[in-house]
Parts: C-alpha cells; sequence; structure tokens
C-alpha cells in the first residue's frame, strides 16, 4: 500500500519541480521575433486583406491547390 503512495508523491513532485523550472525559464528568457519573421508576417496580413480580410476555408484552399508533383514546383 506504501508503494503506490510513494510513486505518486515522486510522480507529483517531478511535476512540480518541472513547472518550477518552466516558469523560471519563461521568467528569465526574452523572446524577441527575428527580421524573417516579422516579413513573414507582413506577408501573411497582406494574403489577408488582399482575400476581403476574411480567412480562406478549406474549399479555397483546395482550389489553388497544385499537386502535379514536380511540375507544380
Amino acid at each position: 500500500m506504501t508503494t503506490p503512495m510513494i510513486g505518486l508523491a515522486v510522480l507529483l513532485i517531478i511535476a512540480v519541480v518541472g513547472w518550477v523550472i518552466a516558469e523560471a525559464k519563461s521568467k528569465a528568457i526574452t523572446f524577441q521575433h527575428s527580421e524573417d519573421e516579422n516579413e513573414g508576417w507582413e506577408e501573411m496580413h497582406e494574403a489577408f486583406v488582399e482575400h476581403g480580410g476574411k480567412e480562406l476555408t478549406l474549399r479555397d484552399l483546395l482550389k489553388k491547390n497544385c499537386t502535379t508533383g514536380y511540375k507544380s514546383i
């Protein structure tokens, strides 16, 4: 009976330690986007505006999809 309780306690301790490490890393490391990523966001915004400010549905994407293999590249 004590073995499962010890296992549960160890699992809980490991989870809490992992959570503390993740929180410490998120507070210590500042994330900044690169210039290439910013250009990608601008391209996505331009495409969004080009399509009337609405997201494309799966049907819209499949209409423009080209799957002819190497020739599609």
